[in-house]
């Protein structure tokens, strides 16, 4: 069975390719169909069962893609490889406890902590059912910019699809909300208690401190971004967060499907077209001017064709 997601070599199944052809070509109704059929024709080969989940989950559906993976792993897969893929999912999920007894997991000493005090606490988002907040688009790197307040400060947060978590600068007057909890390499790894985007309140988010980075800086991981089903309207410099992250359909929407990497994120912008980096030209240029929703549940991004 192949495997499909944009995967660096460590994190691919043994004996599975990189890479699909049909997956590739943007053909993912294809591709499904196969990694289904693979695994009914199969149902205890744990390739065919991690490729299904592998793929369920790169597809947004994270619950059914762990549980596959765990099971693949119990029928005898790779730990190694599989523990690759889950140590991205589990936080998607916010399922922090599977992710502190992850077995093989290549996790450091310091992130080992930080799951297990997470799976100590609620991750929650509280506040009203939808805020909209200002978001300044970027032509180069992040997708955009979002004001992310931690106590007294406000940073221009940017929207990074190759993030997962929150990344933020030095720490100043918001130090008191984050707990750090390890040094590694050029990093502190720690735990934001307390954040805010307009009037939703976000608590206990897996940090990096990377005093590298400018000051009234930070990056915003799409796993955080996706999870509040935002709507971005590039005309009018806003996004809608949702508290709950549900999305309804709309018949004025067209569906552009997307993969995501574990980091990333690739879209489908045309049938039978190559995948494209949610932040390469081809990319942008599907989004650019109009207004778009992030479906995680249902692995689309909306785009209102009526703008």
């Amino acid at each position: 069975m192949l495997v499909t997601l944009p995967a660096r070599a460590q994190d691919t199944p043994r004996g599975a390719r990189s890479a699909d052809t049909a997956a590739v070509a943007g053909d993912l109704d294809a591709f499904e169909r196969r990694v289904y059929e693979a695994s009914r024709r199969a149902p205890r080969d744990p390739t065919a069962r991690a490729a299904l989940g592998e793929w369920l989950a790169s597809r947004g559906q994270l619950r059914s893609g762990a549980v596959l993976l765990e099971e693949a792993r119990l029928f005898g897969g790779d730990a190694v490889s599989i523990a690759a893929r889950l140590v991205h999912i589990y936080p998607w999920l916010r399922d922090w406890s599977s992710l502190a007894a992850l077995p093989s997991s290549p996790l450091t000493s310091g992130e080992k902590v930080r799951a297990r005090r997470l799976a100590e606490r609620d991750t929650d988002i509280s506040g009203a059912d939808s805020v909209v907040v200002p978001f300044a688009p970027l032509e180069v790197g992040a997708l955009g910019r979002v004001p992310l307040r931690i106590g007294a400060d406000t940073l221009w947060a940017e929207v990074d699809p190759q993030v997962e978590g929150l990344v933020l600068p030095g720490l100043g007057r918001g130090a008191g909300l984050v707990e750090v909890l390890a040094t590694e390499r050029d990093a502190l790894l720690g735990i934001v208690q307390e954040c805010a985007l307009g009037e939703l309140t976000l608590r206990n988010l897996a940090v990096r401190v990377d005093t590298s980075m400018g000051v009234g800086r930070a990056r915003i991981g799409f796993d955080v971004f996706a999870r509040m089903g935002p709507t971005v309207d590039a005309r009018a410099g806003t996004v809608t967060f949702r508290r709950d992250g549900r999305v309804g359909t709309g018949d004025a929407r067209t569906a552009v499907p997307f993969v995501l990497g574990f980091p990333g994120v690739r879209v489908a912008v045309r049938a039978g077209a190559p995948l494209a980096g949610l932040t390469t030209p081809a990319g942008r240029a599907a989004l650019r001017g109009m207004v778009w929703t992030v479906d995680v549940r249902r692995g689309v991004i909306w785009v209102d064709a009526a703008r």
